[in-house]
């Protein structure tokens, strides 16, 4: 329960990020950086949920999601830019914590 929890703090706290509501959300998932900054966000908060990924992803098996992080972190290493937005999101996302503590 409080992965799920967590797992819904992180989903609110990107949509505040990119001032979107949760509809538009799943427009921002389309793009295949978006999508791996939240599958290494979720992997680096202990919340990746194989069945809930599957479902927001529309993905068949857990060998696809493991194959998706296994590129993220690649592009993690890689490039520059897609570093910057994901530890800009991370930490907006820790900050976000500590305010609601």
């Amino acid at each position: 329960m409080k992965n799920k929890l967590k797992y819904v703090k992180i989903l609110n706290n990107i949509c505040s990020y990119y001032g979107i509501n949760e509809e538009e959300f799943i427009e921002l998932l389309k793009n295949r950086d978006n999508k791996y900054i939240l599958l290494l966000i979720l992997k680096n908060n202990h919340c990746l949920e194989m069945d809930e990924i599957k479902e927001i992803f529309k993905l068949k098996t857990a060998k696809s999601i493991n194959s998706s992080l296994r590129l993220a972190e690649e592009k993690l290493l890689v490039n520059r830019l897609f570093r910057e937005k994901y530890f800009e999101l991370e930490n907006n996302i820790e900050k976000n914590d500590m305010t609601n503590l």
